[in-house]
Parts: structure tokens; C-alpha cells; sequence
């Protein structure tokens, strides 16, 4: 695959956030309908991975260095009062689009992580929304007198909002002023993503940019598991202005909470629906699962149409616009089969980790070539034949430690041609913050990030 031989020496789960940048950044020839099935899968795994560094995870160190080493300039800002504590990413590319010549620009905001943001969600009264600036949202939402017949808003997200993007700093500046010079800008396209609480803040905010006059056409807002924001008459006449698109679990009872808790509440824009993984111990609101699902979504895409990663790159292209400075293993290695043993219970895991195998197993090496031979006297012949100095191969399996909670190990051996050891590592990780895919994104990328130490 082309996208594989012009990318060695990425660390582990650059594979993957490569080939979803590139989806965003690079042209493709794809039909129409395709292309916008893949440009949503690409989106959501994007947006999932941004929604993943605002919180504590041990992928989290993964991710963050990654947008720095594929071309992605990234600004953390945070904003604190009595009333809110904020933290939120701002990421943007570095190189344009060659389809729209826009920048990508990915505003991550963070749900409920702290105390004091629980104290905002459960402020559930409602104040009005409206204005066109900073100060008349302020005097809008202090209005003693509303009926149901205006535009109502949550108070706590609201509360929210206006301490993260529209309280005046100490130098005279306000959070969104940065936000809102991006979206106005020509060059630019701005997503706005959050989990949770923070999906409600996206959507909160995407609406207060157009009340600003920012063009429709150049925002998105996609969130994961977020509460509706306010009634139908805001859902009418600001919510349905907003290209918005609402990713909810099954299971996840938070998106539907505030219409059981207080009536009047109505949600907006595009609903997915997300199927949860049976697998994963995790509570289904919990952001890792719907990364999880953006992954498996992401790979199910790529396998119905039937495409590679490599399908939408121009390898030149990319090689030239992102700097990849680890050392490869020298030479050629022959890539056997995953072997891969699960419980009964992860049976329908097996096909995305072996998919993810498939994705990373040959970073870090010069060049690749793939067998398909499960009998090591076959590898070798078949190595020899290909003249390959080195054979990888990798074994993943997971026990059970408690219910819904598996240690899942990924094993990596690399001998010469004839079967003499040359290195060998065992990565594990437990499924108790993360699903069993992650933990095998996480496996295979620990052993191709120790491979940079091997000669």
C-alpha cells in the first residue's frame, strides 16, 4: 500500500491519524456518495481523536504528539471563574486542502471532568438567547421575563459558554475572538467537537459565531453523546442554521436526560445512532466509546467500499508535507498473519484488531512485503524467496482478569530469514479505561514506537 511505504517510520497510531488527515486534506476520486460517506468516517474519527486529549487516557500521550509530528500547529487554552472551569484544543493543519485551499481548523471541548462542571449541569433552568455580540448574549440571557414562545437555552450551558469563549481576559481578549477570526477567514474551516458537556458548549457556541456573522458554510459542529441546549424555538431558528451533526450511543442515557428531567427541551441537527460494543467495560457515555465506534465505523467503511488508505494520497505529496525524522529498520521484512486468540466473548472484536494489524504491523521497516503463510517453514521459504532479511510476526490474545475486563497483550517477534531471533516485546494493557480495540491500537503502537531502539 502506498500510504504504508511512505510513512515507515511514523510511531504507532500515526498510521491511522494519517490516513484520516489525508482523507481531509487531499483530493480524491472517489464518487460523490462515496466520498462523502468516507469524508464522514474520516471526520468522526478525527473529531473522536480530539475529543479523546481532553481527557485523561493513556492514549492520550499518543494523540497529542502525533498532531504535532503530522503538520498540526496545537494552542490549549483554558479559562476559570467561579462560576465554570473550561479546557479546550485547538488544533489546525498546517497545509490546506487541495479541494476546498482551506485550512483545517478542530476546536476540542472538554465534558464533565471536575465537580464544578457538574454544578453547571445541573443548573437546568433557561435564559434567553439572543444578540449578535459578546455583550448582548450577556444582557439577553439576564432577562428576568421569557415564555416558551422565545428562544430558551440551558442556564448552566450557557454559564458554560460564556466563561470559556466571552469573558474578557486580563489583556483585553476573549476565547472566541481567535475563534471566530478563524471561521471569518477566508483560508480556513472550522469544526467545533465535544463530548458530553462539551458537545452542548459546540453547539451553543456554533450558533453564537452565526449570530456574529460567521458564514455557515465554512462551521461544522460534531458532538458525541451531548444533552439538547434548549427549546424548540431555538432549535428553529438558530439550532437548524448550524451544519451539526449528533453522534449518540445506545445505551447512553445523557443525550435524551434533560427532556425526562425538565420539559421543554428539544434536540438539533443530523442524528447517527452508534452501536455500542458489547465488549467494553466502560460506561456506554464514556467518550472511549465512541471511539471505539468511530474507529470500527472508520474501518467498516474503508472494507465495504472496498478501499485502501492509500486510495485517496498522493504518497509524493505526503512525504513531502509531514516530517518523519525515526530511523527505519534497514532492509526488507516479510509480514506473516496476526495470529490473534480472544475469549468466545471478543469473537467480534477479532476482525478490527486484525484489521489494525494489517495498518500497522510494517512501520518502522524499510520496505514490506506481506505473506500469507501460517506454517513458520513456509514464512521462511517465503521470506528467502522474497529476499527479506527480517520476519515479523505478531500474536495478540486477552484473558479475562473480571467481568467485561480483559488484559489484552500484544506480542511482536522478529527473527532473520532463517528463523534466528532478532528482537522480541510484549505490550499489555487492561480494558478497564479503554475497549479491547484500543488496547490493541495501543499494544501495536508501543512495540512500533520500541522498534525505533532496534538496529
Amino acid at each position: 500500500m502506498k500510504i504504508l511505504k511512505c510513512a515507515y517510520k511514523a510511531k504507532f497510531i500515526k498510521k491511522v491519524f494519517i490516513s484520516v488527515t489525508c482523507v481531509l486534506l487531499a483530493g480524491c476520486s472517489l464518487a460523490q456518495a462515496d466520498q462523502a460517506k468516507q469524508q464522514a468516517a474520516s471526520t468522526q474519527l478525527l473529531c473522536a481523536m480530539g475529543d479523546m486529549l481532553v481527557y485523561d487516557s493513556q492514549l492520550n500521550d499518543a494523540f497529542k504528539s502525533v498532531l504535532g509530528d503530522f503538520g498540526y500547529e496545537v494552542a490549549a487554552f483554558s479559562n476559570q471563574n467561579k462560576r465554570a472551569s473550561t479546557n479546550f484544543v485547538l488544533f489546525r493543519s498546517l497545509e490546506p486542502s487541495p479541494q476546498t485551499n482551506r485550512y483545517i481548523n478542530i476546536l476540542a471541548i472538554p465534558g464533565t471532568e471536575k465537580m464544578k462542571d457538574v454544578e453547571v449541569d445541573l443548573r437546568f433552568g433557561k435564559v434567553l438567547f439572543g444578540g449578535t455580540n459578546p455583550a448582548e448574549f450577556a444582557e439577553f440571557a439576564k432577562t428576568e421575563k421569557t415564555t416558551s414562545a422565545d428562544p430558551l437555552v440551558h442556564r448552566g450551558f450557557n454559564d458554560y459558554t460564556q466563561t470559556a469563549f466571552f469573558t474578557t481576559r486580563p489583556d483585553g481578549t476573549m476565547g472566541v475572538d481567535k475563534v471566530f477570526e478563524i471561521v471569518k477567514a477566508d483560508s480556513e474551516q472550522l469544526i467545533l467537537t465535544g463530548h458530553s458537556l462539551g458537545g452542548a458548549v459546540s453547539v451553543l457556541l456554533g450558533s453564537r459565531l452565526q449570530c456574529m456573522g460567521a458564514p455557515m458554510d465554512e462551521l461544522e459542529v460534531v458532538t458525541f453523546g451531548a444533552p439538547a441546549v434548549g427549546n424548540q424555538v431555538f432549535a428553529d431558528k438558530y439550532g437548524s442554521k448550524v451544519n451539526y451533526t449528533r453522534y449518540t450511543m445506545s445505551g447512553d442515557p445523557v443525550h435524551g436526560m434533560l427532556q425526562l428531567l425538565k420539559s421543554g427541551y428539544v434536540q438539533t441537527g443530523k442524528e447517527v445512532k452508534c452501536q455500542r460494543n458489547p465488549n467494553s467495560y466502560r460506561f456506554s457515555h464514556n467518550m472511549a466509546e465512541y471511539l471505539d465506534y468511530s474507529i470500527r465505523n472508520y474501518l467498516d467503511v474503508m472494507e465495504q467500499d472496498g478501499m485502501a488508505l492509500n486510495d485517496y494520497v498522493d504518497t509524493a505529496a505526503v512525504s513531502k508535507k509531514f516530517s518523519l525524522p525515526e530511523k527505519n529498520i534497514k532492509g526488507r521484512v516479510y509480514l506473516t498473519p496476526a495470529v490473534i486468540t480472544l475469549p468466545d466473548e471478543l469473537l467480534n472484536d477479532k476482525k478490527y484488531m486484525s484489521r489494525l494489524t494489517e495498518l500497522l504491523s510494517d512501520y518502522g521497516f524499510d520496505e514490506a512485503v506481506k505473506g500469507d503463510e501460517t506454517d513458520t517453514a513456509a514464512q521462511l521459504k517465503g521470506a528467502q524467496q522474497a529476499g527479506c532479511g527480517r520476519i515479523s510476526r505478531v500474536a495478540i490474545d486477552a484473558r479475562q482478569i473480571k467481568k467485561k475486563v480483559y488484559q489484552v497483550t500484544v506480542n511482536e517477534e522478529i527473527t532473520d530469514a532463517y528463523g534466528n531471533i532478532v528482537s522480541t516485546q510484549t505490550c499489555g494493557t487492561a480494558t478497564d479505561n479503554v475497549s479491547p480495540i484500543e488496547a490493541v491500537l495501543f499494544g501495536l503502537g508501543r512495540c512500533v514506537t520500541n522498534r525505533q531502539m532496534f538496529k
